[in-house]
């Protein structure tokens, strides 16, 4: 019947308005009477909709949370929906839902056997329970970024000098470091002079090139190549050798801030915002805030060893649910899924440090090690050489509840010779928080040749070297104890005497600034009486002084009183007398610290001998257009400015390094690679006329380049100015008229009682002002120069 009327009344809307009016009354006293809804809600579902209405706005709750807003509930096809953009405000994932659109508006229907909802009728609220597994997904990781900041173009020459005279011998060395790096690039060089001084007077002396590379960094994929001098990457399998070529290869494991092995991942699901906290052994080592859903935390801890973990999710509603699992974390065992390797070829060099050109055969090496899982991390090694061939294989594997074991064996095959070798190594680790305890054994066959070696004809290992480790801790009294065996067997053929050596250690506080260790030492194969060595040591309150007593069995004692300071500048020394079977000796070694160098000295008395030393280490800096004089550059640095601005006090990650200079400049050399450095300065002795950016400036150098820091400071250009206005007559414009200084918000003063108005902070640039007097408005301009004297008022004539 309504529609009916609605269709004949559809050409005259002024009727239409009219009905629709009587439609809305009737339905406001319809609320008084409670009427059975039309359409049957869903199970689980609790109506508080009123007579006849299946779309309904009411207060919306997620999960136990007023989302303080209200949301418009549609049902369609006996299926109930709701506005899709608010569940994004409360991190849910809408893609998981069947949607609808209607009226240019996205609907998610909610009609699901793992959602409930519930309408409370007198509270006007419709109530959404949904699980995690419908929410946004997260990845939360603590570690720093690992992109560092380029270099800026400059360079450093590293030297020390060394000389050396008394009864004993006479010499005189120098060795350089010649450094030049730009963006991703570092050119390096090394030589060595020597200058022996020998009894019959035939002096000998030399120089050699150490090394001569050029390397490139990719930050990005945490690779480097390296050009010219180099040494192989250590595997565990081979000792390392000299050569010249190339090396490509991965640089994440010299990183501080990168961290490449299995720390544990903290995962779970919180249904609203929550905290989250791991817990090991006791100690809370992370804690995170999550938004609702599940979610993925790399912890990044710093825990190494055995442990047993709590991942505690706290939400906001006071619910607190605790999950306990067993962890295990070791640097042998790579992060899943990442890989570690190095490709590398040229010649192998030998006599490293006495001939520049000693290369001899052609040689290729490869190294990979792949994260498998967080237990089990994978490896393999190949070295191939005109007269050598070798392969390996690398396996770290964590024993659930036990700890680590690695197992790494490799083959070798000298062509000329024709000797087929092998070597296998087996070590078990397990650390826990009390205690730690690890194994070690390796074999060589007789055969067996490692790549670099002088000559193959001869094998120079063991044939097989076991240790044995166990130390335990917080033991009273006693504090820690440590308990180690070393065994190294020689072939019959090898003219090497076989080792097998125990040692037993404990050190403690004994009281405040006293500390002392005790060791034993004994040789099974020699079966010499066993050694023993007692160490005392005494810290004074300042920390900077202390006195260091030894005795070792009968034959030696020391003792030395010693000054040692943490700052870059300053005087350090010790002082000492020692007694060796029955020769008795006294030392003195001075270090002169300063911001250019180290200057060390040393002086040896025995009997009726006497030895001295001196050397002196530091650097030659040049970046940007600046040259200084530094210590031994063996860290990042920078050169900080703040342009023309003179004895501003400059400190760098919260250490106090000096004063800038007359052109506002200091070199900082305590900036450390791949980290974040902080460098800062007081603001309080700038002065009150500059404007300043920022104070502080975060920065992650490279190692060993230099960055130019720049602080931006400007003179404030504003000016206060006051102006008299003068008509055509010459007449001053009336007290009370009001100034507008055209353009600037809240730019209107009145002309004071001495016919003079000011402007407070105007900046060089063209003005335009218009007043306004009892009976006209004029106008007025005015150009405000860098050079412009505001000191007296200023006349303009106002048209």
């Amino acid at each position: 019947m309504v529609i009916r009327q609605l269709c004949d009344v559809r050409k005259s809307p002024s009727i239409l308005v009219l009905l629709l009016c009587c439609i809305q009354v009737k339905y406001t006293h319809a609320q008084d009477f409670p009427v059975e809804p039309a359409v049957k809600l869903p199970a689980g579902t609790q109506n508080s909709a009123r007579p006849n209405s299946e779309n309904l706005i009411l207060g919306l709750w997620i999960n136990g949370v007023d989302t303080q807003q209200d949301v418009f509930i549609l049902k369609e096809n006996n299926q109930l929906y709701i506005e899709c953009s608010l569940l994004k405000q409360g991190f849910v994932d809408v893609s998981k839902f069947t949607y609808l659109k209607k009226d240019n508006l996205q609907y998610c229907l909610i009609d699901r056997s793992d959602i409930s909802s519930q309408m409370d009728e007198q509270r006007q609220l419709f109530k959404l329970n949904i699980p995690a597994q419908y929410m946004l997904s997260q990845k939360l990781s603590s570690q720093q970024d690992y992109l560092p900041d380029l270099p800026n173009l400059g360079g450093f020459i590293n030297y020390n000098v060394y000389f050396q005279n008394g009864d004993y011998n006479k010499q005189a060395n120098a060795s350089t470091d010649l450094n030049i790096f730009w963006k991703n690039i570092l050119l390096n060089s090394g030589h060595i002079f020597r200058k022996n001084y020998n009894e019959d007077q035939s002096n000998f002396q030399s120089s050699s090139r150490l090394n001569t590379s050029l390397s490139f960094e990719f930050p990005k994929n945490m690779t480097s190549l390296k050009l010219g001098d180099n040494i192989s990457t250590a595997t565990g399998l081979n000792q390392s050798f000299y050569f010249g070529g190339f090396s490509f290869g991965t640089n994440f494991s010299s990183r501080p801030n990168y961290t490449y092995w299995n720390t544990p991942s903290i995962s779970g699901s919180a249904l609203t915002q929550s905290s989250v906290d791991l817990i090991i052994n006791g100690t809370q080592a992370y804690n995170a805030k999550v938004n609702p859903g599940q979610f993925n935390i790399d912890s990044n801890i710093g825990f190494n060893g055995l442990g047993d973990a709590e991942i505690v999710v706290k939400d906001i509603l006071g619910n607190t649910s605790v999950q306990n699992i067993p962890i295990f974390v070791n640097q042998r065992l790579l992060r899943p899924g990442l890989t570690d390797y190095n490709i590398s070829a040229g010649k192998l060099r030998y006599n490293y440090a006495y001939d520049d050109n000693d290369y001899r055969d052609w040689f290729g090496s490869a190294y990979i090690r792949r994260g498998i899982t967080s237990s089990t991390t994978l490896g393999a090694t190949a070295d191939y050489s005109k007269k050598l061939e070798s392969a390996g294989l690398l396996w770290s594997q964590y024993l659930y509840k036990l700890g680590l074991l690695e197992v790494n064996s490799a083959y070798s095959h000298a062509d000329n010779l024709g000797l087929e070798g092998y070597t296998v190594n087996t070590e078990f680790k397990r650390d826990k928080q009390s205690y730690s305890i690890g194994l070690r054994s390796q074999y060589y066959s007789s055969d067996f040749r490692m790549l670099g070696l002088d000559d193959y004809t001869t094998n120079y290992l063991p044939k097989n070297e076991n240790q044995i480790y166990l130390s335990k801790y917080q033991i009273p009294y006693l504090n820690n104890l440590s308990l180690s065996y070393v065994e190294r067997k020689y072939r019959d053929d090898i003219n090497q005497e076989d080792q097998r050596i125990f040692n037993l250690r404990s050190s403690r506080s004994l009281a405040k600034g006293l500390f002392g260790s005790l060791g034993i030492s004994y040789d099974a194969e020699s079966r010499d009486h066993a050694s023993i060595d007692l160490m005392l040591s005494y810290n004074f309150d300042d920390n900077k002084h202390s006195v260091t007593l030894s005795q070792h069995d009968d034959d030696e004692t020391s003792l030395q009183f010693n000054k040692y300071s943490y700052e870059n500048t300053g005087f350090d020394y010790t002082v000492g007398a020692s007694r060796s079977h029955d020769v008795y000796s006294g030392n003195l070694s001075t270090r002169f610290k300063t911001n250019a160098g180290d200057l060390n000295l040393q002086y040896l008395q025995t009997d009726d001998q006497k030895y001295y030393n001196a050397s002196y280490m530091g650097s030659l800096v040049w970046l940007g257009n600046r040259f200084d004089l530094s210590k031994y550059i063996s860290n990042s640095f920078g050169l900080v400015r703040l342009e023309n601005t003179s004895n501003v006090d400059i400190y760098s990650n919260g250490s106090y390094i000096g004063k800038t200079n007359k052109h506002g400049e200091i070199f900082s050399y305590n900036l450390s690679g791949y980290t974040k450095n902080s460098i800062a300065f007081d603001e309080s002795q700038i002065g009150i006329d500059t404007d300043i950016e920022s104070t502080n400036r975060s920065i992650m150098p490279m190692n060993q380049r230099g960055y130019i820091i720049d602080f931006p400071i400007s003179k404030n250009q504003s000016k206060d100015v006051t102006f008299k206005f003068i008509d055509d007559n010459q007449n001053v414009l009336a007290t009370g008229s009001i100034v507008n200084l055209i353009g600037m918000n809240n730019g209107k003063y009145p002309i004071t009682s001495s016919n003079l108005v000011t402007f407070y902070g105007l900046m060089p640039m063209d003005y335009s002002f218009e007043v306004q007097t009892a009976d006209k408005i004029c106008k007025s301009s005015f150009t405000l120069g860098l050079d412009t004297n505001v000191d007296e008022p200023i006349t303009l004539i106002c048209q």
